[in-house]
């Protein structure tokens, strides 16, 4: 740290120096870049960073720049020299120490934007047909040349993260930015190529969680861009005199460096600082409670980050969770450290926090209260949370819509939707592709005479893009198969269209009629009025085959999902069953009952057979305790099983009469094993229905 501090006293005298050379090409700018003037008033928490210094450097085409063993710069150039020039960053009196030529590959513009991996010593450098060397710092030979994978372009940008072990990339303006591997494989986009417009450099800040972006637009309005690690731009600025963005690369995690690549005269080197205190700590977000719940124990955790240059110990952490003006719980707790900078850890706090009754809302309120601490605008974050209710199950019961039809504009109202069971459908198991938190995906169904009524809300998207989408596919006969040209198929709502859309589906792989329109009579709507994201619909009952041929007495086959950020994360997935291979396949679909129309609607004597209560606590190190109802005398099993759906332990098994039980787990299989941590499901069958419910188990 001595060391660092020294660093950043000095680092406006310190730098290269070269002599004057005229560039004799024109760079490669775009006048359609993303943005042609900053964002407004840089507002990030660390202040406008000044400019510490910068070099001109004498190289004909400057393309990136990167730190290597805190000491040298690597900067390359491309078109007629194709090398890679080191400087002494630290040393004026002997800034140019070496250069090598680039070879395997690299050609016209050459190396672009670099990034130094510190535990090994390497180098990472972007260059033509998405590929990247490799380089072994000390050597300054390629070790590997990799091709990214679900890309195309020439690896422009680049970024790399040591945390992650992960890098991202982008093409100037004809690729999207892509997060991959430091293999080069497992690419995948993450921003569209049309925002990435002209970036040519991205840098990863640990200390301040996101990236810096430059850009080679119009001269003299090229911002450098700050993006948050969801991928939003949040700022920008541009400092006087700065012209084209090139390369750039975050340089003892306080500084930032970039190539200005100077339309008429001289590239150069530009060093920003940034003001990142020392000591700074605070809230980075709530893991628990999330934004929705079930009734019961909840056991309150907060993520606390390192914003600061040093690491931290004995970090205090306090918990407030309100019922409007009453506080109802209190807790305080403390991260033992040290944490390092940038750095997160998660804390627990005690004892746990009973959730309920459902429908009730609470305020969370965590802070923490380091002494010392220089910045107190990231000490706290506030949120909220729902305690919704809603049950795993693996039938769905669809009761009459009682007296109160839903208004189809997309808002849940209070009210509407009080006849639906409420079923928590989120994708617990990341059947479809990345685990979801319970609550994430909650799921409404009603019908009448006319119309079966579908809803979905979604507490944790905050924001609505085109693509946002549910679907329900249904086996109305239960045959396990699509009858050509039948009522059967997908009905889906998106976004965008504003309307419930039909597919007819043919045998049991998907595969679709083409026949896709818009379903007469039906209506959807989607709003964010409530703070999230919700989705409304309703279906018409008839016997065409854009229609629901389905009543009262009536049970079908039924695949339901939900998919957000325009189809690529799946945050709702029905049955919790149904792998995603088999989702074009009905025979392996939920079962959903339609309940009288008329008498006691959302009533246990026409509702489920059983009922499954969240175990407690739900993160099981020694033992948990299972709670269910079953409705009527039956033949009832309660079973944990695994992630993979393989049976691990029976709990219960046999002939029960109508009653409320507990009974406990202690975390063993049916041989007495004690069983490895990981994701634990529980599941009770009774009169031909399942419901079931997640456990996390830990040591």
């Amino acid at each position: 740290m001595v060391i660092l501090l020294l660093v950043l006293n000095l680092a406006p005298g310190f730098g290269p120096a070269s002599t004057p050379v005229a560039n004799t090409v024109v760079n490669d700018f775009n006048p359609q870049a993303m943005r042609g003037r900053p964002k407004g008033r840089f507002a990030t928490k660390d202040g406008t960073p000044e400019t510490a210094w910068t070099r001109p450097v004498s190289t004909v085409y400057t393309c990136g720049v990167t730190p290597v063993q805190d000491t040298l710069m690597w900067v390359s150039a491309g078109q007629s020299e194709l090398k890679i020039y080191i400087y002494n960053i630290k040393d004026p009196s002997r800034p140019l120490i070496d250069s090598f030529p680039q070879t395997g590959g690299p050609s016209g513009w050459g190396i672009r934007d670099m990034a130094w991996k510190a535990s090994t010593n390497e180098v990472f450098a972007g260059f033509d047909n998405q590929k990247f060397h490799v380089y072994d710092a000390t050597t300054k030979v390629p070790k590997h040349t990799y091709t990214v994978s679900g890309y195309s372009g020439t690896a422009r940008g680049f970024g790399y993260d040591p945390a992650q072990d992960s890098c991202w990339t982008c093409d100037f303006d004809s690729s999207s930015m892509t997060k991959f591997s430091i293999t080069g494989a497992n690419g995948h986009a993450v921003r569209g190529a049309g925002e990435m417009m002209s970036s040519y450099g991205i840098a990863w800040s640990r200390l301040q969680n996101c990236f810096w972006v430059t850009q080679a637009g119009t001269a003299g309005s090229s911002p450098i861009y700050k993006m948050d690690p969801s991928y939003a731009w949040v700022d920008s600025f541009n400092p006087a005199g700065w012209d084209l963005g090139g390369g750039c690369e975050m340089w003892e995690d306080t500084m930032l460096l970039a190539v200005d690549q100077v339309t008429s005269g001289q590239d150069a080197i530009w060093c920003f600082k940034f003001n990142i205190p020392a000591h700074d700590v605070g809230v980075a977000a709530i893991v628990a409670p999330p934004g929705g719940v079930n009734p019961g124990a909840v056991t309150p955790k907060a993520s606390v980050r390192n914003y600061g240059r040093n690491a931290e110990s004995g970090i205090p952490v306090t918990c407030w969770i309100d019922s409007g003006a009453i506080r109802v719980y209190t807790a305080s707790t403390s991260v033992p450290g040290p944490l390092e900078p940038g750095e997160d850890d998660t804390v627990s706090f005690s004892p746990e926090w009973n959730a309920g009754p459902a429908g009730a809302r609470y305020g969370v309120t965590m802070f923490t209260a380091l002494g010392g601490d220089e910045n107190a605008h990231d000490d706290t974050v506030v949120g909220t949370t729902l305690v919704s209710g809603a049950v795993f199950a693996d039938t769905i019961h669809v009761h009459g819509v009682g007296s109160t039809t839903p208004t189809i504009d997309g808002n849940i109202a209070t009210g509407e939707w009080t006849a639906s069971t409420m079923y928590d459908i989120s994708d617990v198991a990341g059947r479809g592709g990345s685990p979801q938190p319970e609550g994430s995906c909650i799921a409404y169904f009603l019908y009448d005479s006319s119309f079966v009524y579908l809803a979905v809300d979604c507490p944790y998207r905050t924001t609505r893009v085109n693509g946002d989408q549910f679907g329900l596919y249904v086996d109305e006969d239960r045959s396990g198969t699509w009858p050509a040209d039948s009522s059967e198929g997908d009905h889906w709502v998106d976004v965008d269209t504003g309307a419930v859309l039909y597919e007819a589906l043919l045998d049991t792989t998907g595969r679709d009629t083409g026949s896709l329109v818009v379903v007469p009579g039906s209506s959807s709507a989607s709003s964010l009025a409530s703070g999230h994201l919700q989705f409304e619909a309703e279906i018409p009952i008839g016997m065409s085959k854009w229609q629901l041929n389905i009543g009262q007495g009536d049970t079908a086959g039924c695949f339901q999902y939900a998919a957000v950020d325009s189809g690529r994360t799946y945050v709702g997935w029905w049955p919790q069953t149904l792998t995603g291979s088999r989702w074009p396949n009905p025979r392996y679909y939920g079962l959903m009952v339609f309940d009288s129309l008329t008498a006691g609607v959302g009533s246990r004597a026409s509702g489920p057979s059983c009922v499954l209560y969240r175990a407690r606590p739900s993160l099981v190190r020694d033992h948990a305790s299972i709670s269910y109802y079953v409705s009527r005398q039956a033949e009832a099993e309660l079973a944990v099983y695994d992630a993979a759906g393989s049976l691990v332990k029976t709990l219960v098994k046999g002939k029960v009469a109508p009653c409320e039980l507990t009974v406990t787990w202690d975390r063993t299989d049916n041989s007495g094993r004690r069983v490895a941590d990981g994701t634990y499901f529980y599941r009770l069958t009774a009169g031909g229905e399942s419901v079931s419910s997640k456990a996390i188990v830990l040591r």
